[in-house]
């Protein structure tokens, strides 16, 4: 998935009436598919996400949604793809973030824990995920921008660092669920990247 590479593939064109971008585009469209991208858009399984069930997965958005909830406290797990990232010329494989609320009825403050899942092995590795962030709004979407958040997570007490995970894994965010939403993330914008291909092709091949 390498937009760096398409243009380049144009400017190498430069020979038709579009500066080659037809050509570039049905050549990139070519290398997606070689990298066997689903025609459809791939979908989160209740086995994937055990415990959780999905929100908001929109096929063209790029958040996703979770949500676990019983009697005693309710969490949501929202997740994004990070940033892409360079080095030279390759692209970095695409870490997630995600960022978990855990509210209980009637009790304040709502504890936000952001997190970023990183995969092991490339896109197809599996995944863990670290806690970079722990604090507590008095409300859910409270941004809290200009209040103390407390201290950096990384200069917490180290027992405390692994109890607030701890935490986190006994109410069912562990490496399964990390590993789970950053293979559908990733899959997602492929899926997402050959529409956009596709339509791209179109614009330019009705010229």
């Amino acid at each position: 998935m390498l937009l760096r590479r398409l243009a380049a593939s144009a400017l190498r064109r430069g020979g038709a009436n579009d500066g080659g971008v037809l050509a570039a585009v049905r050549a990139e469209i070519a290398h997606e598919l070689s990298s066997s991208t689903s025609s459809s858009p791939p979908s989160l399984q209740s086995q994937d996400i055990p415990g959780f069930s999905t929100v908001s997965d929109a096929p063209h958005g790029q958040e996703v949604l979770l949500r676990r909830l019983d009697a005693s406290e309710e969490v949501l797990v929202s997740a994004v793809l990070a940033p892409l990232r360079f080095e030279g010329e390759e692209p970095l494989p695409r870490d997630a973030l995600m960022k978990v609320f855990v509210s209980k009825p009637d009790v304040k403050p709502v504890m936000r824990f952001d997190c970023r899942a990183f995969a092991d092995e490339g896109d197809g590795g599996s995944a863990d995920y670290d806690v970079t962030a722990a604090c507590y709004h008095p409300f859910a979407g409270d941004a809290g921008e200009d209040k103390y958040e407390g201290p950096e997570f990384r200069d917490l007490d180290p027992r405390l660092q692994v109890a607030l995970k701890g935490y986190l894994v006994a109410r069912g965010v562990n490496s399964k669920l990390a590993s789970s939403l950053h293979h559908h993330l990733v899959e997602k914008e492929r899926w997402q990247y050959m529409n956009w291909l596709k339509t791209l092709e179109d614009m330019f091949s009705s010229h």
